[in-house]
């Protein structure tokens, strides 16, 4: 009862107290009946004071004793307490790891010896956990992880920590991958090893099925007749396909740690960088066409974020796309539906096209200009008379003679079936009858030289354009088409 009533600590102090108490009675019972012959009672209160003070030493000398004991049991009982507790914990964890734990013999006969091992080792081999007692670590080991075990004991014995992989042999005799994690560690005054060993088939399996993933992909990349390259945020090379390294004229060893503006101009690079960015700092994709002074051909830049496990963007792949062909095919597209197919001169929608952005520079450069509407006066008679394909050759003709007479920077058109229009965009002055004259010289000459069997006939109205007063195209064109029909009038009149 008292057991359980009382920790061992105070049942210390209380018997130290009691032995104190019991000192004190004996001394005054021998007092009594031996020495002085009083009354017990008066040598138990003890009336000298020297003998009082005496017992009381006795007294709390046993206490403070008790005390002491107690203090030094108590300690005792709870570093007993710790270790138990430690050890119990340290058992569970060694019983409900989910990796394998084995504790070997690190200097004995046959170092590797498993001196203790837990069940997840037990079923990660295949075997029962008093099995494995009777084994070497080495009879786990495949025979190629086996001959390098000698030397990993003897690098733990330095001092050394062992992170590695290795392939253990299970008791059915397959093999399986696993991570061993080992160190020394001393147990009253003899070395053993702790070795944490986990299996690592799912990631190996994961590797390879990335490892052939990235095959692949790389072999794609290759395959493709686009330049592919990786870049980093300070856009140095990480990758590059075959094409690339083709065009930038590097080998597969050489383009690493090389930055972009090593092999392009600033204003190239400057571009990339900018793009770059972006794609860092938003995460999303960026297309932009890109003209190559290398290469002097247009490619469509394609630019997209490369993110880790946790959605950081680590790096950008640029996807550049040849595209000059179509580039230029756009030109000619261009081309055609601006410029009449017959002529090779601007037609109505290409005459408009460019006048109007003249029309806004002159405007803000407050400069007038000048445009000539001409008709030719006989293409009926010459389409009725002597076909439509020799009205095709007169029109030829007359567009030939515009071009001989005015400049390549002034716009010729043919704007309707027989009619033209020219933008002579450097003439200065307001002589008007200068920016027809070399055109009828030129007529006459034509006709002199070229013997046809009609003769080329021009009617002309000229109009203004003042920046002081704007107006638009249109404008512009009626009232030369209005000086035109007032000429051709004029000639019509006998």
């Amino acid at each position: 009862m008292l057991s359980i009533m009382f920790k061992d600590e105070h049942k210390i102090i209380l018997f130290s107290v009691i032995g104190g108490i019991s000192v004190w009675i004996i001394d005054a019972f021998i007092d009594s009946f031996i020495f002085s012959m009083e009354p017990f009672w008066n040598s138990l209160l003890a009336d000298d004071i020297h003998e009082l003070y005496l017992r009381s030493i006795f007294l709390v000398s046993f206490i403070l004793f008790g005390v002491i004991i107690s203090r030094l049991v108590s300690k005792r009982r709870q570093a007993e307490d710790a270790i138990r507790i430690n050890e119990k914990r340290y058992r569970m964890l060694f019983e409900n790891a989910g990796d394998a734990i084995f504790i070997l013999d690190a200097e004995g006969e046959k170092p590797g010896r498993i001196v203790a091992a837990n069940q997840a080792a037990a079923e990660m081999h295949g075997y029962t956990i008093s099995e494995l007692l009777a084994l070497n670590i080495t009879d786990l080991d495949t025979p190629e992880t086996a001959k390098k075990a000698p030397g990993r004991i003897q690098s733990m014995l330095k001092g050394e920590r062992i992170k590695t992989e290795a392939t253990h042999r299970k008791r059915n005799g397959t093999t399986l991958p696993v991570e061993i994690s080992a160190g020394l560690f001393e147990l009253e005054n003899h070395k053993y090893i702790l070795a944490f060993d986990r299996d690592i088939t799912e990631r190996k399996l994961v590797e390879r099925v990335l490892r052939e993933s990235e095959e692949k992909y790389r072999s794609l990349m290759e395959s493709v007749g686009d330049s592919i390259y990786l870049v980093d945020r300070d856009c140095r090379y990480l990758f590059m396909n075959k094409k690339h390294l083709s065009r930038l004229g590097l080998t597969k060893d050489s383009f690493l740690g090389q930055a972009y503006s090593d092999s392009h101009s600033p204003e190239e690079t400057k571009g990339l960088v900018e793009k770059v960015d972006k794609v860092f700092e938003t995460g999303e994709s960026v297309k932009h066409e890109h003209l190559s002074r290398r290469d002097n051909r247009y490619f469509l830049r394609t630019l997209s974020p490369v993110k880790d496990t946790d959605g950081s963007i680590i790096a950008v792949t640029v996807v550049s796309k040849d595209i000059n062909e179509l580039k230029q095919l756009e030109e000619k597209l261009r081309t055609l539906s601006l410029t009449d197919e017959l002529t090779g001169l601007y037609n109505r929608r290409g005459f408009f096209t460019m006048v109007e952005q003249l029309l806004r520079l002159a405007k803000r450069q407050k400069k007038g200009i000048f445009m000539l509407y001409a008709d030719m006066d006989n293409l009926k008679v010459i389409n009725d008379t002597w076909g439509h394909q020799e009205g095709d050759r007169a029109l030829i003709d007359t567009a030939n003679i515009f071009r001989a007479t005015y400049r390549e920077s002034d716009i010729i058109a043919r704007i309707g079936g027989d009619e033209f229009a020219v933008i002579p965009a450097g003439f200065i002055g307001d002589n008007t009858e200068m920016i027809t004259a070399r055109f009828q010289k030129n007529l006459k000459d034509y006709s002199t030289k070229n013997k046809r069997s009609y003769t080329l006939s021009i009617s002309f109205g000229i109009s203004y354009y003042n920046p002081e007063s704007p107006c638009s195209v249109d404008e512009l064109l009626r009232q030369a088409e209005k000086l035109m029909y007032d000429e051709k009038m004029r000639k019509q009149k006998p």
